[in-house]
């Protein structure tokens, strides 16, 4: 038995990768990376700790570096599904374009 990809299979792979998804999960992806960045900086810069390696304890363990994480972890979760959603629509195009040209191929050899 083979496996066929469809002309279905192919349109719905394509419909994936034009949505507009990807590109605002992306955007809120890279907008939460910075985001948490800059809370660890304003939990350093708020800090009263002496040296460097204290305030980034400090800024680590607080509460507002938590909810950050916590946010920023959501944001990847999607960000990563979306991801996996198009690597595997652009996996079955190019599936049915090696399907395709073996077509082609064994239509000129036989």
């Amino acid at each position: 038995m083979t496996f066929r990809i469809t002309e279905e299979m192919v349109q719905h792979a394509f419909d994936i990768l034009h949505k507009a998804d990807h590109a605002k999960a992306r955007a809120t992806f890279n907008y939460a990376e910075k985001r948490l960045k800059r809370v660890l900086a304003m939990v350093m810069q708020d800090s009263a700790e002496k040296s460097s390696a204290a305030k980034e304890t400090e800024a680590y363990a607080s509460t507002a570096y938590g909810t950050a994480l916590e946010q920023f972890k959501i944001v990847s979760e999607r960000y990563y599904e979306l991801q996996d959603e198009r690597e595997a629509a652009s996996a079955i195009i190019e599936g049915w374009r090696t399907q395709q040209s073996d077509l082609r191929a064994a239509g000129r050899v036989g």
